[in-house]
């Protein structure tokens, strides 16, 4: 209905994972290039409120996907939650429910924000938020391991960029990409830099 989020699968080459946006199912869909569904994967005690985006990440040997109920258009939310879940595989069903859903609860530092862009960073799991609205947005982080209930998010940067919609970090962790509604910006690292400092520099 309306697609928000896309992330290649690493189990299933060639495919995709995307989701609903708000109001739909707590559903997630592989896709194949021609967005063709080939799988529907139905979560069990999760709830699709504001869901914006999803992002594959890989722990201990095995790949996870993140699910980011992590909007809010009117700030009206105090807890944002990702859904993490283990990669699934595909087979000749065309659905398939998931039950074993870690929920990671996260608290935004200074105040409600609409948020829809999640980066994890390859080399350390760590998480990443970014705000959207602000005329200067905002970049927040969650260091892995993710220990507590409610997991406080650290305010990192103010960046000069206004309504983020998606954000990532490269497979190799030494690039970045966000988009607006009219641009894309791209980041590169040139030394050991973290993402935080990479950010602090001026994008392509």
């Amino acid at each position: 209905e309306e697609a928000s989020g896309l992330a290649a699968s690493i189990n299933n080459p060639g495919y995709f994972w995307t989701i609903n946006d708000s109001g739909n199912p707590a559903e997630v869909f592989l896709i194949d290039d021609h967005a063709k569904i080939k799988l529907v994967c139905k979560l069990t005690n999760a709830t699709n409120r504001d869901w914006e985006e999803i992002r594959i990440s890989r722990d201990k040997g095995k790949n996870y996907l993140y699910v980011g109920d992590i909007g809010d258009n009117k700030a009206e939310y105090n807890l944002k939650l990702i859904y993490r879940f283990e990669e699934p595989q595909l087979t000749n069903a065309n659905e398939m429910i998931i039950e074993d859903i870690d929920t990671l609860i996260l608290k935004m530092p200074d105040g409600r924000r609409d948020t829809e862009s999640i980066m994890i960073d390859p080399l350390t799991n760590d998480l990443y938020l970014l705000s959207k609205r602000e005329d200067s947005i905002r970049l927040y982080l969650k260091q892995y391991p993710f220990l507590s209930d409610t997991l406080i998010l650290d305010k990192m940067l103010t960046m000069p960029f206004h309504n983020i919609v998606s954000a990532d970090i490269s497979a190799d962790g030494q690039e970045v990409l966000m988009k607006n509604y009219d641009k894309i910006f791209y980041w590169k690292k040139s030394g050991e830099e973290s993402i935080s400092q990479l950010l602090e520099k001026e994008p392509i």
